[in-house]
């Protein structure tokens, strides 16, 4: 088409023919496909009053629903107000960049907006880990107003009952209780003198939370921010920590390997600590071929680009936007086995050169948990507005008024200049260094895997109750973030056996509700962050708390179904999520890799555990359900 012709006419018509071509295709505003059978239109990813040049690209076209794109047509003309009142601001703060009177161009979008889409599941939000925190976490949930929380935090662990670096616990060592003085926070604001900035504490709780027995429970921690917010010092105070107190709380022979493609990057944040050191009375080498650090107790800090040879017990990899994943995975990685509490970092803010390794950690943290992987991660997703201010404070861990006025300047900078052969995108590359914005492959819409049972041998398993049906011996109740609210009743049968039922409902008031008419009198298990909704007061309901991740769900559901003493109601809600439910082999045992609902799955475990504690009256008398082929 033409360069220059409106979008109407003609031109709407011959590109109706072109896209008619890619039918079916999901519609562009829904989920739902666009099939021919109902009115549609030729939509734009970029809308065209953001991006006028962009309206007879081929490439920026896509099948919509007419109800859809009508419904589109406001948050259009927002979206273009958004943009123009972006280009305003930055006039106003750099009027002498532009000509008096003349708009600026508007930026070009970053690259991977179109293709690389990727959102931060629930889970992973913000406001779960407020809602769902542990006594111990929740001090270091309150967000100061010079920071931000993460985009996507893994949750805590489900073996994790305290942190080294939280103040107030108590931990066990081989089985005795102590209490750790100072917790590591304060050990390195007090002894160097420094305070931690709010995000560099979080990391630290985060990073080393610990089980019962006191081991470390994340082997990856997968860290990252935008540039200039302290990664440099959260690395530097960790080192020295665990050279300090990793001798006693883990194994002796402590050796931390500061590895990196270059050198001078992993010598620079090594050498700002020398002179503490040295004050300290630790041993410091300037040796070219050798710089490192030797605590009088033996403990190691090494700068290297390689960790072969070594015995790695901390592994702090840095600007890993430019490491090849094989470093990680075939060198540092492996040189941590079996050490005891070992822990590799891998951090960096986002490069538009970046290799495949952060890019590949970061959306597998996003995508499943594999109990072994702490993401940690500050930015912007795809879809954010990234000229809004709001924006650039969101995506900073550290917020400051100079941070403000560093980001807008690169931005008029990046906007003003020419698109060259080694930089095709200024705009993107702006984004990635001061939003740390991702280029991350879209997460599959199936999850690999295996499923956990079929559906023809899940309907095997289904029985009917005898009428009228008598009062379940245990009940349990789970939500799914927003999603909905699940309630699974139990019955006992004979031998052991216990047939639940699970059915959904939209808010946890009418699942407890439902619990009642079901005549249940007993205690509900309820999952842990429902249990302070102002709905479990109301309902008279009497609960005691659900613990455990899906996973843990997951493995007591297959031992039970070995054991073969679990049936059903053939419920289609329990159905549907245990079909759709995929795991993948782990280290640890399987892990789930599917990242659907599994709220009725938790909910019918903790209902069969329940009902196999109960005592066994009388049991009622229960058949199959019939094959309807039969």
């Amino acid at each position: 088409m033409r360069a220059g012709a409106s979008w109407s006419g003609r031109v709407v018509t011959r590109a109706r023919a072109v896209v008619a071509t890619w039918l079916p295709m999901q519609c562009g505003r829904c989920p739902r496909t666009v099939d021919g059978t109902e009115p549609w239109v030729v939509g734009h990813k970029i809308s065209r009053a953001l991006r006028p040049d962009l309206a007879l690209e081929p490439s920026n076209w896509q099948p919509e629903h007419r109800s859809c794109s009508d419904r589109s047509a406001q948050a259009a003309v927002i979206e273009k107000a958004r943009a123009e009142g972006a280009r305003d601001a930055l006039l106003g703060v750099f009027p002498a960049t532009t000509t008096a009177g003349q708009a600026p161009p508007l930026p070009v979008s970053p690259s991977g907006a179109e293709d690389g889409q990727w959102t931060v599941p629930a889970r992973l939000k913000w406001a779960h880990h407020v809602r769902t925190a542990p006594e111990w976490l929740a001090p270091y949930l309150v967000v100061p107003d010079n920071a931000s929380p993460p985009l996507a935090m893994t949750e805590v662990h489900p073996r994790a009952v305290c942190s080294y670096a939280a103040e107030g616990c108590t931990h066990g060592w081989a089985g005795v209780p102590f209490v750790l003085e100072p917790p590591a926070i304060a050990w390195v604001e007090k002894a160097r003198g420094i305070r931690l900035r709010w995000w560099q504490q979080l990391a630290m709780v985060r990073q080393l939370e610990h089980d019962a027995a006191g081991r470390l429970v994340w082997f990856n921690v997968v860290e990252s921010g935008t540039r200039r917010i302290g990664k440099s010092e959260r690395l530097r105070s960790l080192a020295l920590w665990r050279m300090q107190r990793g001798v006693e709380l883990f194994e002796p022979g402590q050796t931390v390997i500061h590895f990196g493609n270059k050198l001078d990057v992993v010598r620079e944040v090594q050498e700002r600590a020398w002179p503490w050191c040295e004050a300290q009375g630790w041993a410091v080498s300037r040796n070219n071929n050798n710089r490192s650090v030797t605590h009088p107790n033996g403990a190691r800090w090494l700068a290297k680009t390689t960790a072969y040879s070594f015995d790695v017990h901390l592994g702090l990899a840095d600007e890993c936007w430019d490491i090849e994943p094989v470093r990680i995975s075939e060198d540092l990685e492996p040189a941590a086995l079996e050490r005891e509490s070992a822990q590799v970092v891998t951090t960096s803010t986002a490069h538009r050169r970046a290799t495949a390794l952060m890019p590949r950690r970061i959306s597998a943290a996003l995508a499943f948990d594999d109990l072994r992987t702490l993401l940690l991660l500050w930015g912007v997703e795809p879809a954010a507005d990234i000229f809004a201010e709001s924006t650039w404070r969101a995506a900073s861990a550290h917020w400051s008024p100079e941070r403000r006025d560093q980001i807008a300047a690169k931005l008029v900078e990046a906007r003003e200049a020419e698109p060259t052969l080694d930089d095709p995108d200024p705009v993107g590359s702006w984004a990635h260094q001061y939003l740390n914005r991702w280029d991350l492959a879209p997460r599959p819409k199936k999850a690999k895997g295996d499923p956990l049972i079929d559906a023809p041998a899940w309907a095997e398993l289904a029985v009917e109750l005898s009428e009228p049906r008598p009062a379940p011996v245990a009940a349990a109740v789970e939500s799914w973030f927003e999603d909905g609210v699940s309630v699974a009743l139990a019955w006992r049968l004979p031998a052991g056996v216990v047939s639940v039922g699970v059915a959904d409902f939209a808010d946890l008031g009418t699942a407890l509700a439902a619990v009642r008419a079901s005549g249940f009198r007993g205690r509900v298990t309820c999952g842990s962050s429902l249990l302070e909704d102002p709905a479990v007061r109301t309902s008279r309901v009497r609960t005691r708390p659900g613990e455990g991740r899906v996973i843990s769900a997951v493995q007591e559901l297959q031992r039970l179904l070995a054991e073969d003493v679990v049936r059903h109601d053939g419920g289609e809600h329990l159905a549907g999520q245990l079909v759709e439910l995929r795991t993948a082999p782990g280290v640890d045992g399987p892990r789930v890799v599917s990242t659907g609902r599994a709220d009725a799955v938790k909910a019918a475990v903790w209902a069969i555990r329940d009902a196999r504690l109960v005592r066994s009256g009388k049991p009622r008398v229960l058949s199959r359900t019939p094959d309807p082929g039969s």
